[in-house]
């Protein structure tokens, strides 16, 4: 019995060990930060009537700055994807094309990748905060200003008669970010400037269906980590 409880504290062990945070999720979500603006930028010159693409796009080079710093502060180079990729991290590559693809179809289809991205990037920052904890403060100013971002493009996107079902947050959580308009607003002018990263625009008009089925299914946001 004595051996079998030494042998399973030690699979736990190994487990955890595995699982561990390190350099190559800081790479992710700087490589994150790239994606979410160039995703928005390709979208907003297919959209200009939705003004989240033309305003949050700078933001998020705010972010990828302060993701930068943080590489920085632990010794971190930044990525340097091979030649004809963007990314180093596993699945952004296809991830981006899979969006930027459905993005194009309706001011709605791309309303609805915004949100799923922002989704997706909330739950990746909580995350991050709970495993590198000396970075917490700008991590959760991070989280802040994509909260604002996901309101932002999710008022878009139930203006054109989609709606979104969470795919990465807990569904309450999301609840909870969708009704908080108007918090937290601190921590987006703190991660984003003064532009206000298009939280309080919007542009109505438009037709379209666009529903997120989040039954668990991360479009391989975590590349299968």
């Amino acid at each position: 019995m004595k051996s079998l409880l030494i042998s399973t504290l030690l699979l736990l062990s190994i487990a955890s060990i595995a699982r561990a945070a390190g350099p190559a999720d800081l790479i992710r979500l700087y490589e994150e930060e790239i994606l979410a603006h160039d995703l928005y930028v390709a979208l907003g010159k297919i959209h200009p009537e939705v003004m989240p693409f033309q305003n949050i796009p700078s933001s998020e080079m705010r972010h990828r700055e302060a993701m930068a710093a943080i590489l920085k502060a632990d010794g971190i180079g930044l990525p340097k994807p091979e030649e004809g990729r963007r990314f180093v991290s596993e699945g952004l590559d296809e991830i981006f094309a899979k969006w930027l693809a459905e993005g194009v179809k309706s001011e709605a289809a791309a309303c609805l990748v915004g949100v799923r991205l922002e989704d997706h990037d909330i739950a990746d920052l909580r995350k991050a905060q709970a495993d590198f904890p000396k970075h917490k403060e700008v991590l959760a100013q991070l989280e802040a200003a994509s909260n604002n971002h996901l309101r932002a493009f999710n008022r878009n996107l139930t203006s054109r008669g989609g709606s979104y079902m969470s795919e990465a947050l807990p569904e309450a959580d999301l609840k909870a970010i969708l009704d908080g308009a108007g918090k937290g607003a601190g921590g987006c002018n703190a991660a984003c400037g003064s532009s206000g990263c298009g939280c309080g625009k919007r542009s109505g008009g438009g037709k379209g269906k666009g529903k997120g089925k989040g039954k668990g299914n991360r479009n391989g946001w975590r590349g299968g980590r």
